[in-house]
């Protein structure tokens, strides 16, 4: 159940026809049960320009992707997914078909399995597919189940890392800011998806010590140096800086959320050494890794698979295998098995021309928090945010006609 809060609707100009299938009267507003969801208003109206920092880069990577042909866009999968619209991408993308991946056996209970491994060791690495929410959402799962066995720091690769030199005052606000409750849209490129950002608040509602590990780039990479030589100086960097952690702190037990390859724990055939293999010789620790980005859609249900023989033996301990992704009013369902309920966005909100992206805040959180839901919508499209219970404000931003599109900040690089 959801509703509108009546008080000053008039002022946003929203039209009695447009609010119909809402509850608006203050005795609905009253008598609403423990599981309803509120949205407040005056909604909070405004122009791509009018947004600064990271989310102003994400925005301008929209901007570029025609809603007409919204998969021809430079780096499409990435940006539709960080803007909630896996729905776009899903029939398409790489990271969603199935694959032909074998069952583990005997079969057995996933996190269960996860907490018995990780008990064996104090590292743990979980990657991730950038187009995937559902992945984040895992990893949150993980994070809950780990924190009981001792697990106390959550690195993740997306994390802004600040160089030494930079000022107090300009340090990521993550840092700056410890005991907020919630991510915010300049902590890190990735975070700016409402998945990511309830992986966030889970990990600071737990009390996870965050540790931001990505390398610093201070300068353009040296001249004629191959795409291979910049790729393994970031592994190297992103594994010494963890190793260095792991050096000052024995007594710890490191969860590490990465994408794709970074968790490899051996060299590949071509003798690329990713960041979980550099981090396993530099430590002499066996991290227990786990990918979620090898097999999919192997059955009805998430579930264990045996590694695939087209990959290096001893590449991953674990292998997950989400199953097929499925959609309700155009949101990922592993959202509603999370708690979440679709709620219809107002018709006086619909765009008539362009993207329009829809955020919803938890009431008393500022602009700058990563929104408990962020999803960008088309004019004619009947797409529902997807909320847990609680009080919630509403802000839109219409996108602009499309500019150059801007580079990945280092921290939210994509990786092969």
């Amino acid at each position: 159940m959801f509703a509108f809060d009546s008080t000053s609707y008039r002022r946003l100009g929203l039209a009695a026809t447009g609010l119909s299938t809402l509850a608006i009267s203050a005795a609905v507003l009253a008598e609403r049960p423990a599981d309803a969801i509120t949205l407040t208003i005056p909604v909070d109206q405004i122009a791509q320009h009018e947004v600064t920092g990271y989310l102003a880069v994400k925005l301008r990577n929209l901007s570029v992707i025609d809603p007409a042909d919204p998969l021809a866009g430079p780096n499409a999968e990435q940006t539709l997914s960080l803007f909630g619209r896996e729905d776009l991408i899903a029939a398409s993308s790489a990271d969603y078909s199935a694959t032909a991946c074998q069952p583990l056996k005997p079969a057995a209970d996933t996190l269960a399995e996860i907490e018995r491994r990780a008990r064996q060791t104090s590292i743990v690495i979980i990657n991730e597919s950038h187009a995937r929410s559902d992945h984040r959402g895992f990893t949150a799962l993980v994070a809950r189940r780990l924190r009981k066995i001792g697990y106390d720091t959550l690195a993740i690769e997306t994390l802004v890392h600040d160089a030494p030199d930079v000022p107090a005052d300009n340090l990521s606000p993550f840092v700056r800011q410890p005991g907020l409750p919630y991510f915010s849209d300049d902590d890190g490129f990735y975070l700016a998806e409402a998945g990511f950002g309830r992986l966030g608040r889970t990990a600071k509602a737990l009390g996870y010590r965050l540790l931001p590990y990505e390398m610093i780039v201070t300068g353009p990479p040296p001249a004629k140096s191959s795409v291979a030589q910049q790729i393994a100086a970031r592994e190297e960097a992103q594994a010494r800086t963890l190793a260095a952690f792991i050096k000052a702190n024995p007594r710890g037990r490191l969860l590490i959320h990465v994408g794709y390859h970074h968790a490899l724990e051996v060299p590949t055939k071509e003798g690329h050494r990713w960041m979980a293999t550099r981090l396993k010789a530099k430590t002499g620790i066996n991290p227990l890794t786990i990918s979620q980005t090898t097999c999919r859609g192997g059955g009805a249900a998430l579930q264990l698979s045996t590694l695939p023989p087209s990959e290096p033996t001893g590449s991953f301990d674990l292998i997950i295998d989400h199953p097929a992704a499925r959609f309700v009013e155009g949101r990922p369902a592993w959202r509603v098995s999370a708690g979440d309920q679709p709620v219809a966005i107002p018709t006086a909100l619909l765009p008539k021309a362009g993207w329009r992206v829809v955020e919803a805040r938890p009431a008393n959180e500022p602009d700058s928090s990563v929104p408990m839901d962020r999803v960008a919508i088309r004019p004619g499209e009947s797409i529902a945010l997807m909320l847990p219970p609680g009080r919630y404000r509403l802000r839109t931003i219409d996108i602009e006609p499309p500019r150059t599109l801007e580079p990945e900040g280092r921290d939210g690089r994509s990786a092969p």
